[in-house]
């Protein structure tokens, strides 16, 4: 089968992509004006001289039944060869999915394919108890021309173990995509699968996921490793959710889905789709490039981003021309915590996104780097690095709380509704709106934060009726202002901010027309809060620190803290907008 080359690489170089994620998480290093794509070396860990798979302590994976019946984790009852077992063609002329349909029907079986290419004109289907596939050197499934469906469907009852290792799936041929779909009891173990071409966007209901993955006990446990897509889709044809998916874990998943070490580019509707399912995601040392609507998207307590580096940059778009009238919308990563289902419970709060690294440097939409949606609770995010280069757009946002009206199953979320930040660096040349935008998120904090606004007009902190929250140590430096509180004209004594003392506020613009305060007793108090350090904290209503507000108390105010020389705190009102 002719297929035109698009540069993708082979199954011998896949794993290579994943050396540098783990340095790509500092700190230090984000905020620089380079990518942090994985480049890896030229040689693939995982083949040896000639080419052949590897087992992970580098030997040759070689036909030898005795080594092959137990791999990671899943004991096999015996070990099938594909060309001397079963008679298939390695080079691709004569359709696979039958015979292989048929040895995998045998619970116990693993099916180890020789170098080549193998023809698949049709789904296989597993439902045995446990089953594997595993490609000993430069294997390459080619699903024929037109193909658009799933070329392994494993969600059978009886389905407890599943392996897929050490293969391509190659869609270079016009109007092909295909997916993998696992659903199973227990376990799963997916590595070093790398689809080679690029999938399509499909009618309504009709896109196939490259992998759809479920584990059913809520004690089980499954893992997507290695796995490699470059080219995932258009990444303009979301419209109407039609867009071609990366890793979707849904409905069915109640176990722990492990996604780590895989690289996801160009998809149109999420590189991992994993906040609609009541089990958990975990999401790690993954690398993410221009996926619409957003790199990882996760949901609660137990699901998290850890070590990723997420990039938005659609100059290194390799599609063509965008189309951006069709629901398009480039964030690094979502985190929705709401109604799954009618009458199903809110997925519990408590999503981490840590150590990671996000640039958005060009996009002609994105909403944010970071989106807490509205159906989102909680969110905690550590030890990160932010840089937002794109007008107008927060590096961290907290949609306002609320329902969707187009999704009437997603109804508004339970409390807690807060962000925190913690060790976090946001950069950018960003002009307009806000580095940090929280709405209705109570509770809220920033704590030991970076945050650097070279943009014109962008402010640093943006806090929308959200009491209760708190900014301690580190430094804002804006052109704007560091911080925004838009005031509720129905709050009573609660606090509106409480500050650290010890925090560095910064305007680097023209504050001339700031009003000061510092004869306003009431405006300034001493507090155990802001984990245990002193801090000044304004309010509004009886019982808390007042500000004095020309006009309606619904005006924002706009303000930063100061020390002067004795180490008072200095409070000041900006501006009003």
């Amino acid at each position: 089968m002719n297929r035109e080359s698009d540069g993708s690489e082979s199954a011998r170089g896949r794993r290579s992509y994943l050396a540098a994620l783990g340095a790509a998480a500092s700190l230090t290093g984000c905020l620089g004006g380079g990518s942090t794509e994985p480049t890896g070396d030229s040689a693939d860990p995982g083949a040896d001289e000639n080419g052949n798979g590897t087992d992970g302590d580098g030997s040759a994976i070689e036909f030898d039944e005795d080594r092959l019946e137990s791999r990671h984790g899943i004991e096999f009852d015996r070990v099938r060869h594909a060309v001397d077992d079963l008679g298939l063609d390695p080079s691709g002329e004569v359709a696979a999915e039958e015979d292989v349909e048929s040895a995998l029907s045998e619970a116990g079986t693993l099916l180890a394919f020789p170098e080549g290419s193998y023809r698949f004109g049709g789904t296989v289907s597993l439902d045995a108890e446990r089953v594997g596939v595993l490609g000993l050197g430069g294997v390459a499934f080619e699903p024929d021309f037109g193909f658009d469906g799933l070329l392994f469907d494993g969600q059978g009852e009886t389905l407890d173990e599943v392996l897929v290792e050490n293969v391509d799936v190659d869609i270079r041929a016009p109007a092909t995509t295909a997916g993998i779909r696992i659903n199973c009891r227990s376990r799963f173990h997916v590595e070093g699968v790398e689809f080679l071409g690029r999938g399509t966007n499909g009618s309504p209901g009709g896109t196939t996921s490259a992998f759809l993955l479920a584990i059913r006990d809520e004690d089980g446990r499954g893992v997507l490793r290695d796995a490699v897509a470059k080219k995932g889709s258009r990444i303009d044809g979301y419209e109407g959710g039609n867009g071609r998916i990366g890793v979707w874990v849904g409905w069915s998943n109640k176990g722990t889905v492990r996604i780590e070490g895989c690289d996801f580019r160009e998809f149109g509707n999420n590189g991992v789709y994993g906040s609609r399912t009541p089990g958990n995601v975990e999401i790690v040392d993954c690398y993410f490039l221009n996926n619409n609507v957003c790199g990882p998207r996760i949901g609660g307590a137990g699901s998290y981003v850890e070590n990723c580096t997420v990039e938005i940059d659609v100059d290194r778009y390799t599609g063509g021309a965008i189309d951006t009238t069709t629901e398009f919308n480039t964030r690094a990563i979502v985190v929705e915590q709401g109604v799954q289902r009618r009458g199903a419970p809110a997925l519990p709060a408590g999503a981490e996104i840590r150590g990671c690294t996000l640039r958005a440097l060009r996009s002609p939409r994105a909403q944010s780097v970071i989106e807490q949606s509205p159906v989102a609770r909680s969110l905690v995010v550590r030890d990160t690095a932010i840089r937002c280069d794109v007008d107008g757009t927060p590096a961290v946002r907290r949609g306002p709380v609320g329902s969707l009206s187009y999704r009437p199953d997603r109804r508004r979320p339970p409390r807690p509704h807060w962000t925190r930040l913690r060790n976090v660096a946001i950069d950018g040349s960003a002009a307009g709106g806000a580095a940090v935008d929280l709405r209705s998120a109570p509770g809220s904090r920033v704590t030991d934060c970076e945050v650097t606004c070279r943009g014109a007009d962008r402010d640093g902190v943006y806090l929308d009726r959200s009491p209760r929250s708190e900014v301690t140590g580190g430094t804002i430096r804006t052109d704007g202002h560091p911080i925004v509180v838009a005031v509720d004209p129905a709050a009573s004594a609660d606090a509106l901010l409480c500050l650290g003392v010890e925090t560095a506020l910064e305007r680097t613009g023209d504050d001339d027309g700031g009003i000061e305060l510092t004869a306003d007793p009431p405006l300034l108090r001493t507090l155990d809060q802001s984990a245990g350090s002193d801090g000044v904290c304004l309010g509004l209503g009886p019982g808390a620190p007042t500000l004095p507000v020309v006009g309606s108390p619904s005006d924002s105010l706009r303000f930063s803290i100061d020390a002067l020389e004795d180490g008072t705190p200095l409070g000041r009102v900006l501006d009003r907008p």
